[in-house]
């Protein structure tokens, strides 16, 4: 007869199964889903004169108020510097009959507007509140100030004399994607950075072409009933006369080759900036994209660390057909004697120019830094991801209607691929976004 009483495992079968167990959990917690990372929801719909409004929303929002709408063109103009000069008199005093600027007007209302502006693209920007009390006097304003803003002469006579050249950002897009002309010789930062003259004429013109190269408008943050309706009217009134962009494929025959141009080199200078950018290809999935925020964190802190360097700042241009990516390194000029100056600076350029280079990346090698940068990428993301903001910038500057990652691609898709996301999806995505050749510099000597 069976002893009932009988224990069903023994104790080392017992404590095997436990630590299956154990682990079985501990693999699950790995793989699972974030919990911590929202998936947020898209509504669509088209303004009276066609534009595509695009409305990001997510559950916790519901307790804000805080909301954020994007205007994004693309108009055809290859002038940086008219965009701009176009979107810098905009934020000024361009309210008729006003002296003050258009961010003056609106801070008592709780809201605020904001410019950006690449190669491709032109974004006008407002953060304002979705309470009916602050709501309304804003898009009133806004209407007012979007459908006929007034471009002042003094203002705009003030601002010419306050940017007589180009910004450097605005003269590595030339070396990466227009200029033919620059040789490697040793320039002068005025010649390198000389500009075309505009005039307000030329300004005017420009805004009025925003309005006929229109690619959608984003709305990100919680909207009550009321206060979506009062958003639609508002948006349908101030994109009555907008178009369209009529999108067409732009040539990449004149990118040049890498090339460093010198200026103010002299025989006993020494290095204090340098500019570095790389040309991309356009990003086609978010796998991409958190490759380079990996590879941006990994630079930004392997050269933060070289005692010859001050400091790093990193700026992507994330544009939908040619995106770049550049940064500026600021030297520590204290540090090189007259007796190894050459050798001194010659090492501090390799190592500014090595992330061009994959197999030079330490992320890219060693699978201990690439798991220390992700997992610090990932505690960054979960606060982010909160933000209207963050999501305003995600919509405009990562992703693009008619492309490959557009923004509902991006929210449906981030989260899973960011908990899937290996070293060898890391590798292999550098490898296809880095165009090693379009390396430019340029170097500043004092």
């Amino acid at each position: 007869m069976a002893d009932n009483n009988k224990p069903l495992f023994s104790r080392p079968v017992l404590a095997m199964v436990m630590l299956f167990c154990t682990l079985a959990i501990w693999v699950l917690s790995l793989t699972a889903p974030s919990s911590k990372l929202p998936t947020p929801e898209i509504e669509k719909w088209n303004t009276t004169s066609g534009i595509p409004v695009i409305w990001l929303k997510q559950t916790d929002w519901k307790y804000g108020d805080k909301l954020e709408i994007r205007f994004v063109f693309q108009s055809n103009t290859a002038d940086a510097a008219l965009s701009q000069t176009t979107l810098a008199m905009l934020m000024s005093n361009s309210l008729p009959l006003s002296t003050a600027s258009i961010n003056q007007r609106l801070v008592p209302l709780a809201a605020h507007a904001n410019s950006h502006y690449d190669h491709e693209s032109q974004i006008i920007g407002l953060t304002l509140s979705n309470q009916l009390q602050y709501l309304i006097p804003t898009l009133s304003l806004v209407t007012n100030w979007l459908k006929q803003p007034d471009f002042k002469q003094r203002t705009f006579d003030r601002w010419q004399r306050q940017h007589k050249k180009n910004s450097f950002k605005q003269t590595v897009e030339q070396l990466l994607f227009t200029r033919k002309n620059v040789t490697n010789q040793p320039s002068t930062e005025e010649h390198i950075t000389a500009t075309t003259p505009i005039s307000l004429d030329q300004v005017r013109s420009h805004y009025q072409a925003l309005k006929s190269s229109s690619i959608a408008i984003y709305v990100i943050g919680d909207m009550p009933p009321t206060a979506k309706l009062a958003v639609e009217k508002a948006l349908d009134t101030i994109s009555q006369n907008y178009r369209l962009a009529n999108l067409v494929e732009k040539s990449e025959k004149n990118q040049i080759d890498s090339q460093i141009i010198e200026i103010n080199k002299q025989e006993t200078s020494t290095l204090w900036q340098s500019r570095s950018a790389v040309a991309i290809n356009p990003l086609s999935s978010v796998t991409e994209w958190v490759s380079l925020q990996i590879w941006g964190a990994d630079l930004v802190s392997t050269l933060n660390k070289q005692p010859s360097i001050d400091f790093v700042q990193l700026g992507l241009t994330l544009s939908a057909k040619r995106p770049w990516v550049e940064w500026n390194t600021q030297y520590a000029n204290h540090l090189v004697t007259d007796e190894n100056i050459q050798g001194k600076q010659d090492q501090q350029l390799a190592a500014v120019k090595r992330f061009v280079f994959t197999e030079k990346i330490p992320s890219f090698n060693n699978e201990k830094a690439f798991s220390t940068l992700l997992e610090t990428f990932k505690t960054q993301l979960e606060q982010q991801t909160q933000s209207p903001t963050w999501w305003s910038y995600i919509a405009t500057q990562v992703t693009h209607e008619g492309e490959q990652l557009t923004l509902k691609e991006f929210a449906n898709n981030y989260k899973e691929a960011i908990d899937t996301f290996t070293m060898e999806d890391y590798q292999r995505s550098l490898k296809h976004l880095l165009k090693q050749s379009t390396y430019q510099e340029i170097q500043v000597y004092q």
